[in-house]
């Protein structure tokens, strides 16, 4: 069974969320290669010195528990992001959006980012123009990540059977499914898979947005479905 690492899920099928915050992050997180280092403070004697509190267990908890609350998560797309649930289970989630064209190059040629620019080619859209919005649980209480890619003037039986049809064309196992009332399609990573990832996710779409759900629980997949189609 899927054992996913704390304080980050590895989902998304193949992508990571720590890379999708260092990605959408960029430069902030990364030290500039000229800069000069910091002189080390002079140190007090120990006579001068004041004790600093230790921290409580409750301020301690509760750094530990949202990893990227202090973060600067790009919000391209605030109204895509609202279509996506704010909690999942009893976890909060954390969202962002940016350009798809980010995120396939956030990936490098790995994991579902092969799928998206062949996909759009068949609606003559750019990933350039598209955008993505991204909820996921980085407490790794749950491991659920969903993602939103809305793409105007295409329905969603089209956005739904043309990604069914380009992740079968590289070799990805897809298979359709029903939960209730709605038709899924379950699409297989298999190299996220083999490496012992979680490599399946749960395609569906509503008007013209479709939405990726990643987990390894269908509860989760039930929940989100009620949440999103309402």
């Amino acid at each position: 069974m899927y054992r996913r690492p704390s304080p980050f899920p590895s989902t998304l099928l193949g992508i990571g969320i720590a890379a999708i915050l260092v990605a959408g992050c960029g430069a902030a997180a990364t030290p500039s290669p000229t800069a000069q280092p910091t002189a080390r403070p002079t140190a007090t004697p120990a006579s001068t010195q004041t004790s600093s509190p230790e921290p409580t267990e409750s301020a301690v908890s509760s750094a530990s528990v949202s990893p990227a609350a202090s973060l600067p998560l790009p919000h391209v797309d605030p109204a895509l992001e609202d279509k996506l649930p704010d909690t999942i289970g009893s976890v909060q989630l954390e969202k962002l959006s940016w350009p798809l064209s980010t995120y396939i190059a956030s990936l490098k040629g790995s994991g579902d980012s092969v799928l998206y620019t062949p996909w759009l080619v068949e609606f003559g859209k750019n990933a350039d123009d598209i955008d993505m919005a991204i909820a996921s649980d980085l407490t790794g209480t749950e491991s659920f990540t969903i993602q939103a890619i809305e793409v105007p003037g295409v329905a969603a039986p089209s956005l739904t059977s043309e990604f069914a049809a380009v992740a079968g064309k590289l070799g990805w196992p897809t298979s359709p499914m029903s939960i209730g009332p709605e038709s899924l399609t379950e699409i297989v990573d298999p190299a996220t898979t083999a490496a012992g990832g979680l490599g399946t996710a749960y395609i569906w779409a509503q008007g013209d947005i479709m939405y990726v759900i990643v987990t390894d629980d269908i509860s989760l997949v039930v929940e989100a479905l009620a949440k999103i189609s309402t």
